[in-house]
C-alpha cells in the first residue's frame, strides 16, 4: 500500500483534481481534470481502494504536505478505519425491510448455548428498528455438535414450507431435544407438512447450503458462533444489545464512517503473546477434601487436574501408575476436577466419580471410566456404580441433585488461578507441569525436589 501511495503521490504532485477512467469510457479528461486514473482490471475493492487514498491524498498535498508526511498521515488514517468483510445474503432465510439501510447477518448453531443465549437481543434489535435492519440467519453448526447438522437441515426444510422462522424459534426453545423424532414434533407443531418435511431430511436436500454457508464462516475466519456481521461489521459472541446498538446508530447516523475492506476476520489480529510462566514457580495448590491415594504425610504431593473425557488425561493414566509403583512410599496423589466445556460428558463423569467417593469408591470408578471413555453416558456410569456394589439409590440421589456440583466449581476456580488451561496439569509439590508427560519428566522433578532436601 505504501509503495502505491507513493507512485500515486509521483503522479499528481501538480494536479489538483484527478478523475477516474472506466474501460469504454471518455478518454479525455474534462478541461478542470490534471489527470485521469484508469482503473480497468481493478476488482471492485481496488476501485474503491484507489480512489479513497485519492480522495484523501488531494486534500493533503493542497495543505502543502511533503511526500513523508502524507504517508504518514495515510498510515495514521488508515489505522482508524473500520474494517468491513463482504458476506453475500445468497438465499438464506431473512426478516425485515429487504432494502434495509442496516443488514445483520449471523452465523449459528443451534446446539451452541451462546447462540441461544443471543436469540432474544436479536428480538429486541428487530423490535427497536422495525424499518431499518433486516436479519439474516446463516448456517453454522459446529463439528462437535453433533445434533446440530440435522437441526440445521430441519429449519431448511420448514423454510421451503414458509415456517423457518417458526422452526427457528422453537429449535433454540428446546435446545437439549434435536433428535429427528424431536424434529418432526416440532415440524407436526408447527403445523409443517410432515410427509415432504420427512422427505426432505432423509434426502439431506438442504445439506448442501448448510455446508456451503458452513464453508461461507469458515472462509472469512468467523470459526465460533454466533458471528455477525453488520452491514459487513464483525461482532463475534453474544454480545449484549448496546454493542449492536452502538454499531447500528453509528450505521443509521448518515455520517461517513472511514472504512476499508477485510478479507478475513483473523487477519491483522495482534496475537496475545502469554506471559513466560516462571518453570521455577511454586504454586499453592491445597489438596482440601480432594480423593487421594498413597500415604497421607508422603514428602511428595502431587495434585493433578483432569477432564475424563480427555484423552490426554487418559493417556497419562499409566505414567502415574508406574510413577506411583517407582516411588512407593514417598508420593500422595490427589485429584481435582476440570471438565472442558467442549467435553460434554465431562462433568457428569466427574459427578459420577465423586459419588462413587463419598461411598469409598472413587479410585474404582474413576479406573472404569477412563477405561470407557468413548462410552460416558448416564446409564453406562449407574451402570459400573451397580458393578461396584454402590448404594444405588444414593448415587441416583447425588447425580439427580448434582449434589457435587459445587466441588467441582471449586476446583475449576483453584485451577484458573494457577494458571491451567488444558488437562492434564499436575502440580508437584506446587510445581507445574502441563500435558501427558513421559515418566522421566516426572521423575526429574521428584529427583530435584529430594536432592534438594538433602
Amino acid at each position: 500500500k505504501i509503495v502505491l501511495i507513493v507512485i500515486m503521490f509521483a503522479f499528481i504532485v501538480s494536479c489538483e483534481t484527478i478523475g477516474f477512467r472506466k474501460p469504454g469510457g471518455d478518454t479525455k479528461p474534462s478541461p478542470e481534470e490534471a489527470i485521469s486514473v484508469d482503473i480497468t482490471g481493478m476488482t471492485l475493492d481496488q476501485q474503491e481502494t484507489t480512489k479513497g487514498m485519492m480522495k484523501e491524498i488531494i486534500p493533503l498535498i493542497k495543505a502543502g504536505k511533503t511526500e513523508s508526511e502524507i504517508i504518514k498521515i495515510l498510515q495514521e488514517n488508515e489505522a482508524k478505519k473500520i474494517t468491513r468483510y463482504r458476506v453475500a445474503v445468497g438465499d438464506s432465510p431473512s426478516r425485515g425491510p429487504q432494502d434495509a439501510k442496516v443488514t445483520i447477518i449471523e452465523f449459528s448453531d443451534f446446539q451452541c448455548p451462546f447462540s441461544k443465549r443471543v436469540q432474544p437481543t436479536i428480538e429486541k434489535i428487530l423490535e427497536k428498528y422495525p424499518n431499518d435492519v433486516k436479519h439474516v440467519f446463516k448456517q453454522h453448526p459446529l463439528a462437535f455438535h453433533k445434533e446440530a447438522p440435522l437441526a440445521s437441515e430441519a429449519s431448511l426444510a420448514a423454510g421451503e414450507q414458509g415456517m423457518f422462522w417458526d422452526m427457528h424459534g422453537i429449535i433454540f426453545e428446546n435446545q437439549k431435544k434435536l433428535k429427528e423424532d424431536d424434529l418432526l414434533k416440532y415440524a407436526k407443531e408447527i403445523g409443517l407438512d410432515i410427509e415432504q418435511f420427512q422427505a426432505d431430511l432423509k434426502d439431506h436436500k438442504f445439506k448442501s447450503q448448510v455446508d456451503n454457508e458452513t464453508q461461507q464462516a469458515v472462509r472469512i475466519g468467523a470459526t465460533g458462533t454466533p458471528a455477525f456481521f453488520v452491514n459487513g461489521r464483525y461482532l463475534s459472541g453474544a454480545k449484549p444489545l448496546d454493542s449492536f446498538v452502538k454499531v447500528i446508530d453509528e450505521e443509521l447516523s448518515g455520517k461517513e464512517i472511514p472504512s476499508k475492506w477485510g478479507k478475513n476476520v483473523k487477519e491483522g489480529k495482534a496475537k496475545k503473546k502469554r506471559k513466560a510462566e516462571d518453570p521455577n514457580k511454586i504454586y499453592n495448590v491445597p489438596v482440601g477434601d480432594a480423593p487421594f491415594k498413597g500415604p497421607k504425610d508422603a514428602p511428595i504431593t502431587i495434585v493433578v487436574f483432569q477432564d475424563f473425557q480427555c484423552p490426554f488425561s487418559k493417556r497419562s493414566q499409566p505414567t502415574v501408575e508406574q510413577l506411583m509403583k517407582a516411588y512407593p512410599n514417598q508420593i500422595k496423589l490427589a485429584f481435582k476436577n476440570f471438565p472442558l466445556g467442549f467435553h460434554k460428558e465431562a462433568r457428569i463423569a466427574a459427578e459420577a466419580a465423586l459419588a462413587a467417593g463419598a461411598q469409598g469408591k472413587f479410585w474404582e470408578m474413576h479406573d472404569k471410566i477412563f477405561a470407557n471413555q468413548k462410552q460416558i453416558n448416564i446409564d453406562n456410569l449407574k451402570s459400573y456404580a451397580q458393578e461396584l456394589n454402590l448404594d444405588m439409590t444414593t448415587f441416583n440421589n447425588d447425580i439427580e441433585s448434582k449434589k457435587y456440583k459445587k466441588v467441582i466449581d471449586t476446583d475449576m476456580k483453584l485451577a484458573r488461578g494457577a494458571g491451567v488451561r488444558g488437562t492434564p496439569t499436575f502440580f508437584i509439590n506446587g510445581k507445574k507441569l502441563v500435558g501427558a508427560k513421559p515418566l522421566k519428566a516426572f521423575q526429574e522433578v521428584i529427583d530435584g525436589l529430594n536432592k534438594g532436601k538433602k
